[in-house]
């Protein structure tokens, strides 16, 4: 078949892998591979300058260099790879995805106390690091010696995306069940005195426990205040024989021993001193009457202890935090620069795909100008169109030649692109 057996296998390829809604936004760029024009490389960029940027500021562009060393291997091997690409890809971007979420998050809670209302996904001051590792992306040839086979290159790109990926999942399992602990331990110091803990609100002064004496801790609705101090004392009764011989009858509860220890807006939460033989009497009558008993017993070193725990708890979660966001945004810039390595290789093999043996094309990055995305596509269409295979014209009865691909429904382009959109 030589190079005209080559192009022809390629067609039905060409299509879905250069498709394109049109974005807006500062974050959006194109990563292309433009078809050689007037014989060299260097003259096809100086015609994009020229035409984007000189004549009608419509873009900034970058070159992208492609290492000359990368291997070509068999064409079999391309198109297998270029769909593997296109998977890994979707599986990259999602991580990098997730990561620019934990920053953004990691930066509202730092600034915000961790209110994440109103996060957009440009936040975070990442604009530098998506600016830097796409306009001035550099090949990693120690890492990533170009000279292996591209596939080889390829895992080695995705295990380590696997890895930043799985670590990421270890350590949002970590943080979130300390979080977890931490909600569960402020909610006994939250909510109505009906469901919280009272241990930090009751005073070593408020509790009395003697031989015959105990406190118990009553919870009474507001509306029922009033009635509750006319009538705690008559709750219940016990009868003894006095030193006269005679039968005598006290209060369970020592009276005026009702003393108010915390109010909310629908409780107060009272204690009540009663005589020990007859608590149990006391606390059966009083939630016959709709107050709520508390069982409680005083202890100073519990009470200490859940405060210093909750203390902890709250340090451990901000230190969490703070680790987690260093290291998400240590773990975003590495998988950019993975996503970067990833987009060289597919502007690579498409274009080999596309304009055939030997390699010859110009890598770029495109950063439209706001608004001005359907113009670039106009003066690209319009310097490249007329310069590929006929696969990108009108054929002899007027209808779209798409390919098997591209069914017409998705914009097709005559020259490899790729979209980056840091917006989404």
């Amino acid at each position: 078949g030589g190079e005209q057996g080559f192009q022809h296998r390629t067609h039905r390829y060409w299509s879905e892998r250069e498709r394109m809604t049109y974005e807006e936004g500062d974050g959006v760029y194109w990563v292309v591979s433009l078809p050689v024009l007037g014989g060299s490389a260097e003259a096809t960029w100086d015609a994009v300058q020229q035409n984007t940027v000189y004549a009608q500021d419509l873009s900034t562009n970058f070159k992208l260099n492609v290492p000359e060393t990368l291997r070509v291997g068999t064409l079999d091997s391309l198109l297998e790879l270029s769909d593997e690409l296109q998977r890994d890809a979707q599986s990259l971007e999602a991580t990098c995805a997730k990561l620019r979420r934990q920053c953004v998050e990691g930066a509202a809670a730092t600034t915000s106390g961790g209110d994440y209302a109103g996060v957009g996904t440009n936040m975070g001051g990442l604009e530098a690091e998506d600016s830097e590792a796409i306009e001035s992306f550099e090949w990693n040839e120690a890492k990533y010696p170009s000279n292996r086979p591209l596939k080889e290159l390829v895992e080695r790109v995705m295990e380590g995306v696997h890895r930043t990926d799985d670590a990421l999942k270890v350590k949002l399992s970590e943080y979130s069940s300390s979080r977890a602990n931490l909600a569960a331990l402020s909610r006994k110091s939250q909510g109505s005195l009906a469901v919280r803990e009272i241990g930090s609100l009751v005073k070593e002064e408020d509790y009395v426990s003697t031989e015959n004496l105990c406190t118990c801790m009553l919870v009474v609705p507001n509306s029922s205040k009033k009635e509750f101090t006319k009538t705690y004392e008559r709750y219940a009764n016990f009868s003894f024989i006095n030193q006269e011989g005679r039968s005598a009858h006290v209060s369970a509860a020592v009276p005026r021993s009702a003393k108010v220890v915390a109010e909310d807006k629908d409780y107060t939460l009272y204690r009540v001193v009663c005589f020990s033989r007859t608590v149990d009497t006391f606390k059966q009558a009083a939630r016959e009457k709709g107050v709520q008993v508390r069982e409680f017993k005083f202890d100073e070193g519990k009470v200490e202890e859940e405060r210093e725990n909750l203390a902890d708890l709250k340090q451990e979660c901000r230190e969490m935090e703070d680790a987690l966001h260093e290291w998400s945004r240590t773990a975003y810039r590495e998988t950019l620069d993975s996503w970067m390595h990833m987009l060289t290789i597919r502007i690579f093999v498409e274009s080999i795909l596309r304009y055939g043996l030997p390699p010859s094309f110009q890598a770029a990055v495109l950063k439209p100008n706001r608004r001005c995305e359907i113009k670039v596509r106009a003066v690209l269409a319009n310097q490249f169109g007329k310069h590929v295979s006929n696969h990108w014209r009108k054929n002899g009865d007027g209808d779209d030649n798409k390919g098997a691909a591209g069914a017409g429904q998705d914009e097709v382009f005559p020259y490899v692109s790729f979209t980056v959109n840091f917006n989404k």
